[in-house]
């Protein structure tokens, strides 16, 4: 092959990855880029869940109950979900080697429906992502019922970290 065929070919395969990344479609940040250590992982009992903040008293067993089956995000905190109305919910994070309760990045966070159009297909939102072995967590929906994105955290020296905020183009609620 002469040098000028390799040289396209390496230019046009060059161009191809870049065209691959550029694509943005809101989920290009990894799990397992803020993935938790062996040492942080938590295999013991679970502690019982110290529910000091207001809003928090009154989904105790929610959070309880979620505590009790074991970490499910960052290595040893248990996300706590409870419904908060139709494609609603809120949260809680446990750390269960100690039982500390923190709160989520919002008060709730909606889930619409969103009808698409031909040229913009709707958005379906995922609501809470996250996985035990990673310290990114992932909103997927309208907090507070406003401003429908998909929002990036990480968890890091016990609060959330907002790393970056996609939004939705298309159909979504209004942002009042």
């Amino acid at each position: 092959m002469s040098a000028k065929l390799l040289l396209v070919l390496a230019c046009l395969i060059s161009l191809l990855g870049f065209a691959q990344d550029s694509e943005d479609d809101g989920w290009n940040l990894k799990f397992h880029d803020y993935a938790v250590q062996d040492t942080e992982m938590f295999h013991g009992q679970p502690a019982s869940p110290q529910i000091v903040e207001k809003k928090h008293l009154t989904f105790r067993t929610a959070i309880t109950d979620a505590a009790r089956k074991g970490p499910n995000f960052a290595g040893h905190y248990t996300v706590a979900e409870w419904d908060c109305g139709a494609d609603c919910i809120s949260l809680a994070v446990v750390d269960e080697p100690t039982g500390k309760v923190f709160s989520a990045p919002f008060d709730t966070l909606t889930t619409p429906f969103a009808e698409g159009t031909a040229d913009e297909p709707a958005h379906e939102f995922q609501g809470a992502v996250y996985q035990l072995k990673s310290r990114l967590f992932i909103a997927d929906g309208c907090p507070e019922d406003k401003r429908c994105a998909t929002y990036y955290y990480e968890w890091k020296d016990e609060k959330f970290k907002m790393l970056r905020m996609v939004p939705h183009r298309g159909p979504s609620r209004p942002a009042d």
